[in-house]
């Protein structure tokens, strides 16, 4: 949980509204705000995926629209973080966007709209 709400909050800037922990098993929760949504995520250590190589989370990738001036400043910030892109830039029709991993391995698409 750490891990994950260091990336969220510290690298993409995310709000955590509350955290929460249940005994000493390591079950853990947190609230993030985006914008006007909400994002709830869980840990529990005793998680363990499929196969070696499946994607553990169950999904392909979530997009998150990022307040930045250009996508090349986004790079930047990605750089000066230490966080590896993925895959990117492209461009959209909307604007241009930028895939990383969260350290989980979840894919996160970010968009930085026209």
């Amino acid at each position: 949980m750490d891990r994950s709400l260091r990336f969220y909050c510290e690298v993409l800037g995310l709000e955590l509204l509350r955290r929460s922990a249940k005994g000493g098993a390591g079950l853990a929760s947190a609230v993030l705000k985006v914008g006007v949504q909400e994002i709830n995520m869980f840990s529990d250590p005793a998680f363990a995926p499929g196969r070696p190589g499946d994607n553990p989370a169950g999904i392909d990738h979530f997009c998150l629209e990022v307040e930045s001036a250009t996508i090349d400043d986004l790079v930047g910030a990605l750089r000066q973080a230490g966080v590896e892109i993925a895959k990117g830039p492209v461009q959209r029709r909307d604007g241009a966007s930028l895939f990383v991993s969260d350290p989980d391995g979840c894919r996160v698409e970010l968009i930085v709209k026209k």
